[in-house]
């Protein structure tokens, strides 16, 4: 029987975290719509192959010839056979209903995709407890971004006539793709992006403090990316903003200064210093990709 969905998962040196999300989509409740599941191995050079080599009921997809998600969640699109795509990450589990939420608002048909919500899993250590208690991946956030709305890719669903629709996403960006798809395929349909506040996935976020200092660059970076791409359309970044920002990291800076003091308590200098990375971190990437792309005004 054709699979009304495809599970597109890209996965690149994803050993720490590949076995409990193919275990976890093994997993959907009986209640979820016809479906399968297929890993695009991104070239991966630790025991990710292996790894999926062990469920059969899985496709493996291998995408070497082109390195990133984007790349590699085309190729998993390429391979589909499911009229809707869902859309997760190889460092996130879905709960047992994920599928039979996420489909449902494509019901209509002025919904061009759906965003699911992305929760945080338990924590390992602090690092992992702050991201969780800052709601790193607000889904409701990105639904609600002052340009247009946007789907996160860890937790998303779009058809696939939409999709291929407007060529997949761009293989060219190094970030923001999630936002410049979801762009391009409310532009095509007209259409509208929907939330499904019960199609849950939990989120291994980073857990240590380079890992957490890059995330944050790396996704704050997506603006001078996409406005390179945009151009006009996209609305300019004032200079009082980005003053703004710079006193803001200064007194971040301060704070932790404060808390690094003998006698402050450690959980305090932890959540200070953090804070502090996080956006120190945002400011760098906002630089480095301003300068990189020539959008200087988004410093």
């Amino acid at each position: 029987m054709k699979p009304a969905v495809s599970v597109v998962v890209p996965a690149y040196n994803a050993s720490r975290t590949m076995e409990r999300c193919v275990e976890s989509l093994l997993g959907l409740s009986g209640n979820s719509p016809a479906h399968e599941i297929i890993i695009v191995d991104n070239g991966s050079d630790d025991e990710t192959p292996e790894i999926l080599r062990r469920y059969p009921g899985i496709v493996m997809v291998e995408e070497k010839a082109v390195r990133g998600p984007s790349a590699a969640r085309n190729a998993g699109v390429r391979a589909a056979s499911g009229d809707i795509i869902a859309f997760t990450d190889a460092d996130c589990v879905v709960t047992p209903d994920w599928l039979v939420h996420g489909v449902s608002p494509l019901a209509d048909t002025a919904v061009c995709g759906v965003a699911g919500i992305i929760k945080g899993v338990e924590p390992k250590n602090e690092i992992q407890e702050w991201m969780n208690s800052r709601n790193i991946l607000d889904a409701k956030a990105a639904l609600a971004n002052s340009f247009r709305p946007y789907v996160q890719t860890a937790n998303a669903f779009f058809r696939r006539e939409d999709f291929w629709k407007v060529e997949g996403f761009d293989t060219v960006l190094l970030c923001g793709e999630d936002c410049d798809l979801s762009w391009r395929i409310l532009e095509a349909t007209k259409g509208r992006l929907e939330l499904a506040p019960e199609a849950v996935v939990y989120h291994d976020h980073r857990c240590s403090v380079r890992g957490l200092f890059r995330q944050s660059s790396k996704n704050a970076s997506a603006s001078a990316h996409l406005a390179a791409k945009w151009g006009d359309a996209l609305p300019p970044k004032y200079w009082k903003v980005s003053v703004w920002e710079c006193l803001d990291l200064m007194r971040s800076g301060l704070h932790y200064a404060g808390a690094s003091l003998p006698g402050k308590p450690g959980r305090e200098r932890m959540e200070a210093k953090l804070d502090f990375l996080h956006r120190l971190g945002r400011k760098k990437g906002m630089i480095s990709s301003a300068w990189q792309t020539g959008q200087y005004g988004r410093w």
